[in-house]
């Protein structure tokens, strides 16, 4: 894994900014198809259970849920991994960890945890690739996040009409 994150990484590096969110972005939604396994195995043992968030408007959506959680769970958790010398160099870790909290705040079903743990994997990527430059990482971490969410909110608003 660590090999495929420091591959992903040079990749990354030699694009330009608007490739790279856009990459991040096709990343998100191909991890996110990766749980739907999880999902119907799930769906089998527990019952079916489409549960989500309850709102119809875009600006929270689409603006404020994607800042206040790149701050909980990108910005918070990358600050607490580098106050300890022990965790500092742990990028795995702090991915992983980050994945985990963002997963566990969408608790509006099992799977909804699991399918917000995937996408949580690549905005902790997201965040950890953009570290170096602390500003650049929060804000490109809620835009990648608020264009998830953005398309969300439309294939559900108008996606059935």
């Amino acid at each position: 894994m660590k090999t495929f994150i420091w591959r992903l990484t040079f990749f990354l590096k030699k694009r330009p900014y608007w490739l790279q969110i856009t990459i991040f972005f096709l990343l998100s939604l191909l991890i996110a198809l990766g749980a739907i396994p999880f999902k119907i195995i799930i769906d089998k043992v527990l019952g079916e259970n489409i549960s989500a968030p309850k709102t119809n408007s875009w600006f929270v959506l689409g603006i404020i849920a994607p800042l206040f959680e790149t701050f909980i769970n990108q910005y918070v958790p990358f600050k607490l991994f580098q106050n300890y010398d022990w965790l500092k160099n742990k990028y795995g870790l702090y991915i992983l960890s980050s994945a985990l909290v963002f997963g566990l705040m969408h608790w509006y079903s099992v799977q909804y945890i699991i399918f917000a743990f995937s996408v949580g994997l690549v905005l902790g990527y997201s965040y950890f690739f953009y570290s170096k430059t602390p500003i650049k990482a929060f804000w490109s971490t809620t835009l990648l996040h608020s264009l998830r969410n953005t398309l969300s909110f439309l294939l559900v608003m108008y996606g059935g009409k």
